[in-house]
């Protein structure tokens, strides 16, 4: 099987992530790491060089930014039946692979596998006031799902599988969506990918016990960080064409309302439904730029820290 991963200035997650997988046991078969490069400008090469003699690694470089470009160029040199996606910033077991390997031989019937992906907090685990889904977004972690067949939009980048086989139809990943280096990028790059897979009839299942602790940084549990995810998944929303609630028109003129009202209203809620607003509406911004841009038109609620926050949420 063929591990595959891209890093855009990851040298602050790297040491630990490619330290996990040294201790990751071998599944039968054997298997290849195939690390991208992607136009970084920190220490992320030399890190990867430093690991040659240790790992089984090929190391690409993809000087144009973008995840998907960056695991596309991977797969030219993919080898194998089963080919494993993971991030720069996770800590994987170690019988990661071994899980991943029995998880494949043990479903021939499906072709797309979700892994379990759960976080690493830097210091003890916050106390966290938000729904599951948002936590999920926020952090890419998707714990509380269970073994077995699961929808497509389970496969997340920390950690999924695919057939080789799937790749040799010709699918490829979409560039247009995902990590690009600007700040606010549509997210869901791997849920387009899977529901275009879905939608050509391949079959997800979810493989609880191939594990990996997503690195969480302090500074993406810092509120307005966690906000532009939720910006940055609005808009992906709109590039894969996921339906809304409200029409375009209609959510252009609730977005302005709540522009006018919030500065005077957010005051006066309790914290978990300010929050929750909050949070729609950085959504909802998110996914009123994407479907501007989609249209050609410039975004409109991007500014250049991220989308409009009321006052009690910009620190």
């Amino acid at each position: 099987m063929s591990v595959i991963f891209s890093s855009h200035n990851g040298g602050a997650v790297l040491p630990k992530m490619l330290e996990s997988l040294t201790r990751t046991e071998a599944p039968v078969g054997g298997w290849k790491l195939i690390a991208i490069d992607n136009a970084s400008t920190d220490d992320t090469r030399s890190i990867l060089e430093s690991y040659r003699d240790g790992l089984p690694l090929t190391i690409l470089s993809e000087p144009v930014p973008s995840k998907n470009r960056s695991l596309n160029r991977g797969l030219e040199i993919a080898e194998g039946d089963f080919y494993v996606f993971c991030d720069d910033d996770v800590i994987v077991q170690e019988d990661w692979l071994v899980k991943w390997r029995a998880a494949a031989d043990d479903h021939p019937e499906f072709e797309l596998f979700a892994g379990s992906t759960v976080p690493h907090w830097p210091a003890d685990a916050p106390k966290l006031r938000m729904k599951d889904m948002v936590i999920s977004i926020a952090f890419g972690t998707n714990e509380q799902q269970k073994g077995g067949p699961c929808d497509s939009r389970c496969m997340f980048g920390t950690n999924m599988a695919i057939r080789a086989s799937v790749f040799g139809t010709g699918v490829r990943f979409n560039e247009n969506i995902g990590p690009n280096g600007s700040l606010a990028y549509p997210m869901g790059s791997e849920t387009e990918f899977a529901l275009r897979l879905a939608a050509l009839g391949y079959k997800c299942w979810f493989a609880d016990d191939a594990r990996v602790r997503h690195i969480i940084r302090p500074k993406q549990m810092q509120i307005p960080a966690i906000l532009l995810r939720g910006y940055r998944w609005g808009r992906g929303q709109a590039h894969m064409r996921e339906q809304h609630h409200y029409s375009p028109s209609r959510l252009s003129r609730k977005n302005h309302l709540r522009w006018a009202l919030y500065p005077l209203l957010m005051p006066f809620y309790d914290p978990d439904e300010a929050w929750a607003r909050q949070w729609e509406w950085v959504a909802d911004q998110g996914y009123e730029d994407g479907w501007r841009e989609c249209q050609g038109l410039a975004p409109k609620w991007l500014q250049k820290q991220g989308p409009r926050l009321a006052h009690r949420f910009r620190h």
